[in-house]
């Protein structure tokens, strides 16, 4: 089909597509069954992740109607190793690649990105839903802490806390897990930029409190050296909100999850950021990225 058709279906440009399947092939992660491509498999979980499909409807579309549930999870397995190589640490370098790194070269070469959390709707057992459930709309989610570069890529990702979890605590218990392999911003002056629900301490910067922050500079400049801080803080930091805004854009199944047990639904969130950080790493023209920029 055309180049539409694909972005449509599987919420990338074709030529992106077919650079994703090539990787696939090329890493010998995917294998072509007996009646089964590569490409088919992986349009099949592309399509289902890009738009919240069931398998009833993609059994319908690629006539696979006894297999379409075994290719998903197949797929969804190998993706486990592909995000190990896409969701890497920064090099802690300056970016000058960054396009606001201009306005604020001084104030952005002592962070070398974004941390925040979001939360990623649920699925949940109804006897477990308690600790789940968040912003009082009887909806379950899980949170996810991302932190990302000033290229708009995930750097790291950690999936699966529950929804109520505060965001310092999630951020505590993910660091003090040696297998997380959280990447420690280096002894030197090097932080994350952290919202105000976040602790100031080495390698992380928060902005001041009780000082006026983004949303409150609409009428008024920044006046003091505290407000100027925050003013910078908010602008750098606002990556991570449009790298959210991107990913879930692109993958409508991260606001409403389909009914696969826990484990699964954190692995497609896990898929679904290594797919988009292959889409940015690619330099391909991508509408949603341009949209966001």
């Amino acid at each position: 089909g055309s180049d539409r058709q694909c972005i449509e279906l599987m919420r990338m440009s074709r030529e992106v597509y077919v650079r994703l399947c090539t990787q696939f092939r090329h890493k010998l992660w995917l294998h072509d069954s007996s009646h089964v491509s590569v490409e088919e498999k992986m349009t099949m979980f592309l399509t289902i992740i890009g738009n919240n499909e069931r398998y009833v409807v993609i059994k319908r579309r690629f006539q696979h109607s006894s297999q379409t549930n075994a290719y998903f999870h197949e797929v969804l397995a190998t993706m486990m190793t592909f995000a190990r190589e896409m969701i890497v640490p920064s090099t802690f370098d300056h970016n000058q690649d960054n396009p606001g790194a201009n306005k604020y070269d001084g104030f952005l070469s002592y962070f070398i990105g974004a941390l925040d959390r979001t939360l990623v709707h649920a699925i949940i057992p109804s006897s477990q839903q308690t600790v789940y459930r968040a912003r009082g709309k009887g909806k379950c989610y899980q949170n996810v802490l991302g932190i990302y570069d000033f290229n708009m890529i995930f750097t790291f990702v950690y999936a699966g806390w529950e929804g109520v979890a505060h965001d310092s605590r999630v951020l505590t218990e993910v660091m003090a897990a040696p297998s997380n392999n959280f990447p420690f911003p280096p002894p030197s002056i090097k932080y994350y930029l952290c919202n105000a629900m976040y602790t100031n301490t080495r390698g992380f910067m928060a902005p001041y409190r009780i000082v006026r922050y983004l949303g409150d500079f609409c009428h008024k400049r920044a006046m003091t050296k505290e407000e100027k801080f925050n003013h910078a803080h908010a602008k750098l930091r606002n990556i991570i909100e449009r790298a959210y805004d991107v990913l879930k854009a692109r993958f409508p199944i991260l606001d409403k999850m389909a009914p696969y047990p826990f484990n699964v639904q954190r692995n497609i969130v896990i898929a679904c950021f290594a797919v988009n950080n292959f889409i940015r790493e690619e330099k391909i023209n991508d509408e949603l990225f341009a949209q966001y920029e």
